[in-house]
């Protein structure tokens, strides 16, 4: 979180603090330490330094569920390696929700969409590199092939994992920042969920201009 020094005043005292508020006020490290770990670790710590900045207010805060990357990981892994459950369908995670200035919202799960149906979609698909297909409606939709060693078998096996970025901010907040922010998140989950075909994740994702 990025730390201003102004004037704050708590109830009549008023003074100097290195705080977004009053001087008694927990940094957001110290009030959503999973989120704020979580959200570090997805994006990168430079990259939420600057999101936190487009979006910097005195009422800046966490507010998706306290899931840990490890929590995610064996979320992921076991919906892979489990038969599919058509009536409950795959789980959506929400790993990073920060409000303040705006919002910037990202989601993560298996894609309800096929390969096959994401490669024959083509008004709303294009493919970026051979395992990665984007969607710019907005929100943006990034899909790519993840590959589970031991994922279960059957018509619909778990291949494509989908990452969802949203914000809704100041111009400030760059289709490029937001590629960058896509892109990140796309490739801490590979790394983590170890995908055994080893996708390739390109900076560029051909985004329109």
């Amino acid at each position: 979180m990025r730390f201003l020094t102004r004037i704050a005043w708590c109830g009549t005292v008023a003074g100097l603090v290195l705080s977004t508020g009053c001087a008694d006020e927990k940094p957001l490290s110290e009030k959503y330490p999973t989120q704020w770990t979580t959200c570090n670790a997805l994006f990168g710590a430079a990259n939420m330094e600057s999101l936190r900045g487009i979006l910097d207010s005195d009422d800046l805060k966490f507010t998706n569920p306290t899931l840990s990357v490890d929590q995610v990981k064996k979320g992921l892994t076991k919906e892979a390696i489990s038969p599919y459950d058509k009536r409950k369908g795959f789980d959506a995670y929400d790993v990073c929700t920060l409000s303040g200035n705006g919002t910037f919202d990202a989601t993560v799960g298996w894609a309800a969409d096929t390969l096959k149906a994401v490669q024959t979609y083509t008004d709303r698909w294009h493919q970026a590199s051979t395992d990665v297909y984007v969607s710019e409606t907005s929100p943006i939709h990034l899909v790519f092939r993840c590959e589970i060693k031991g994922a279960a078998s059957g018509p619909h096996v778990q291949v494509l994992l989908e990452v969802r970025t949203w914000e809704n901010t100041t111009n400030s907040f760059t289709k490029e920042f937001h590629q960058k922010l896509s892109v990140n998140l796309a490739r801490a989950l590979r790394d983590e969920l170890a995908c055994t075909n080893k996708p390739d994740i390109p900076d560029d994702l051909q985004l329109s201009k």
